[in-house]
């Protein structure tokens, strides 16, 4: 199974949801199978809303990175 690596930066803390499932932390690198999700994050007061991403060519010194603010 192939993997890639997503890193969601946020100034704090949240839960990481990729379609709607906990799949980690902000601010740490998340192990994904290669796909497109809809991130969001647990909690209010964030923007956007939700970030689609398509996972593919990742590596752990080269994951995609997202930020929410």
């Amino acid at each position: 199974m192939s993997v890639e690596y997503l890193l969601v930066v946020y100034k704090e803390d949240r839960d990481v949801l990729a379609d709607g499932d906990r799949v980690g932390v902000t601010n740490h690198i998340l192990l994904l199978p290669p796909d497109e999700y809809i991130i969001t994050l647990s909690g209010d007061d964030y923007a956007p809303p939700d970030q689609t991403v398509a996972l593919a060519g990742t590596s752990i010194v080269r994951p995609q990175v997202i930020v929410f603010t």
